[in-house]
């Protein structure tokens, strides 16, 4: 059984008690990725013996290990949100905090507990606030909240919630009142569709220069509102954007077109960031040309480059060897794809 199909099999329940017991105990052929996954899984096993078999060999992890699995944007919930409740370690938990993927439900249940400095990193994150506007709450609530972390707290209610913000002093509850009243949810007031565009140039390039302008008087908040829900130009502007916050919010948008995402794969000057997130998006990364335009991109990490070149077809791997442009390793990994389909025609 190849070591992608153990995981799956194992995550679909269909693998038998001695095979999750060589996977608990970590003797699986696993890579370290799908290793700490499927770990992770068998804590909850029926088995109590496998369960604590798999709790003893993550607990056998050394930091590093673990780091290395957090820090990824393609970790998967289930592991940021094990260690993120099983974990006293500061170097863990930052990890979870500034892993952009990690789950807002999970951080915002840390804020509760976790010490001042890591919640200054946690309030960084303000994409997340946003989503996860309960965050805020348990921080007040948080009895290691400090009093500079008291008014950062309140600049950012006051920046995104305007009127609709609590009070940002922590509370002292009665007996008879345990849970202060919950932050309401954001609610964005969509844009319309021209608004932006009034009297706007016909040139295209003219028309960009002005409306650049225009986005670049924004606030934060209404850039994330027209990131979210502006029209396809200002998305395009706005990918750009060197707020990484604020160019991570237009992969979001709802109304954002398959077109468009095949458009931004292709553009040299996104960040690399904005390019590892389609990369790390099975949604994204269904289209060929998506993928092919990701590989060939220059600013794609090479990481994801070199994890789907082998969706190539022999044409453009064959384009790719040749492009200087591009980094080397994933060059050669071209040329290498290339051989092995060449070996394995002539079979």
């Amino acid at each position: 059984m190849a070591p992608n199909d153990i995981l799956q099999t194992l995550l679909s329940g269909e693998v038998p008690a001695n095979v999750r017991s060589a996977v608990a105990r970590g003797m699986a052929p696993l890579s370290p990725e799908d290793a700490c996954r499927a770990l992770v899984f068998l804590t909850n096993d029926t088995d109590r013996e496998i369960a604590a078999s798999a709790r003893k060999t993550l607990s056998g992890m050394n930091e590093e290990e673990i780091l290395s699995q957090l820090k990824s944007q393609s970790c998967d919930p289930s592991v940021l949100n094990y260690f993120g409740i099983t974990s006293g370690s500061e170097n863990i938990l930052k990890a979870i905090i500034t892993n952009p993927s990690a789950p807002g439900s999970l951080i915002e249940s840390l804020a509760l507990t976790l010490r001042p400095q890591l919640l200054a990193t946690v309030l960084d994150n303000r994409v997340r606030i946003l989503e996860h506007p309960g965050i805020l709450r348990n921080i007040k609530l948080n009895p290691q909240t400090t009093q500079d972390i008291q008014r950062l707290v309140h600049e950012i209610e006051t920046e995104f919630f305007g009127d609709k913000k609590t009070e940002y002093t922590v509370e002292q509850h009665s007996e008879k009142e345990q849970a202060p009243a919950a932050i309401p949810d954001l609610e964005f007031e969509i844009p319309p569709e021209d608004l932006s565009l009034d009297g706007l140039p016909v040139d295209d390039e003219t028309r960009n220069a002005v409306l650049g302008e225009k986005l670049s008087t924004l606030s934060f908040r209404d850039k994330i509102r027209y990131a979210l829900f502006g029209n396809r130009e200002v998305r395009a502007l706005l990918i750009r954007d060197t707020n990484k916050e604020i160019s991570r919010m237009v992969l979001r948008s709802p109304k954002i077109t398959e077109a468009e995402i095949e458009s931004i794969s292709a553009m040299r000057g996104v960040g690399d960031d904005i390019l590892r997130e389609i990369g790390n998006s099975k949604e994204f990364t269904k289209g060929y040309n998506v993928v092919h335009n990701l590989v060939r991109n220059p600013k794609t990490p090479p990481a994801i480059s070199q994890r789907l070149i082998f969706r190539l077809r022999t044409q453009h791997l064959t384009l790719l060897t040749r492009d200087r442009s591009i980094p080397d390793a994933v060059r050669f990994n071209a040329t290498r794809t290339l051989t092995q389909r060449s070996k394995q025609g002539s079979k």
